[in-house]
This record gives structure tokens, sequence and C-alpha cells, in this order.
């Protein structure tokens, strides 16, 4: 076996050892609470030693979404890998990458939910933070499309749309139980930006 394959193997371990630790972490989440829940007792659960845990996670809240880096390297990979003149569909295949990780994983995803809305607003912070990593993907690829800096108010305004929308189309989702198409309701969401909410909005009363 080549040093490759040994590396391929050895990081396949790797991720399956925090894949582990994370779905031992939830699930102790989910039936005790967030915050009725320590370091010690998921290590014990899991397994591992308190080293292990942390050789993957800097907290209990990156354990909880330990989905997000992943999600964010499929975002970043999908929108410097397309071959689209078009910044758009780059992005809604992105959006679509994402969401099948969520559908693959809809069991997991209603139990964080779930814990996510019963924990103090900390946690809801970490969150965010994981999400901004997904506005500078998407605000890179506009940039890249206008020819312009990734920190003007275009790029920056349009990846701020397109996260919220991305996740205003999660929470329906979540909402069904997971009943409706992600896919579905992700385009439709995208949409609603491209074509422009005056229209919809105008004809409400």
């Amino acid at each position: 076996m080549g040093e490759s394959e040994t590396m391929t193997l050895r990081e396949r371990n790797k991720a399956r050892a925090r894949a582990d630790i994370a779905d031992t972490a939830l699930r102790l989440f989910h039936d005790r609470g967030f915050e009725g829940v320590t370091v010690d007792e998921i290590v014990r659960a899991a397994g591992v030693s308190r080293r292990t845990f942390f050789r993957y996670f800097e907290t209990k809240e990156d354990a909880l979404l330990a989905d997000y880096p992943e999600l964010n390297t499929r975002l970043t990979e999908t929108l410097e890998g397309s071959d689209s003149d078009e910044a758009m569909l780059a992005i809604r295949d992105g959006m679509h990458e994402m969401a099948k990780w969520y559908i693959d994983r809809s069991d997991a995803v209603l139990a964080r939910s779930k814990v996510i809305r019963d924990t103090p607003i900390n946690l809801a912070a970490r969150n965010l933070e994981f999400l901004t990593q997904w506005e500078q993907a998407i605000a890179n690829a506009v940039a890249r499309q206008i020819g312009s800096d990734a920190s003007d108010l275009l790029p920056r305004t349009a990846a701020a749309m397109i996260v919220a929308a991305f996740r205003a189309a999660l929470t329906q989702w979540v909402r069904s139980s997971c009943g409706r198409s992600l896919h579905d309701l992700i385009d439709e969401a995208l949409d609603l930006i491209e074509d422009g909410l005056h229209a919809p909005l105008s004809t409400r009363r």
C-alpha cells in the first residue's frame, strides 16, 4: 500500500472517529439538553479520552455543529470548481450540494434543531459564526463574477441574502419534519431573490 493510500485510510478513520463523537454528543444533547451534558460525559459515552475529543472539537458547541466545516468545504469547492459563467447558477449548485448533506442526515438535523431551539443565545452565536463562512464563500464567487472585491457592498449583500434564503428554506423543511422537498424549497427561495420581492410583496394585503 502506497503512502497516499495510507493517508487516505488515516483520514477516513479520523473522519469516522470525529463523526462517532459528534453522534454521541448529539444523542446526549437531545435527551438531556445542551447545558445538561459535560465533555466528560460525552467522552465516557463515546469511549474516548478528553484528549481525543479536543483533537477534533474545541468546544461542546463545535461537537453539536460538527457538520458545518464539511458543509462549508462542499460549498466552497462547488463554487470554485464551477464552469458556469453565471454566479447564481454556481451558487444554486452549491446550495443543492449542501441540501444533499442535510437530506441524508434528516434525523440528525431534526434532533439538532431541537437542541439549538432549546438552548440559550450563546449557541446561536456560534451557529452564526459558521454561517458567516458560507457568506464569505458566496461573496467570493459573486466578486469573481463581477470583478470586484468580496468585501464590497454588492457581494456582501448578495451573500447575506442567499444564505438567509437557504436558512429560510431549511427552516421550512424542518418545520415540515423533512416532509417537503428541500431542493424545491431552496429553488423557491432563490427564485424570490433573483426575481425580486417587490411584486409578491406589493400584491399582499
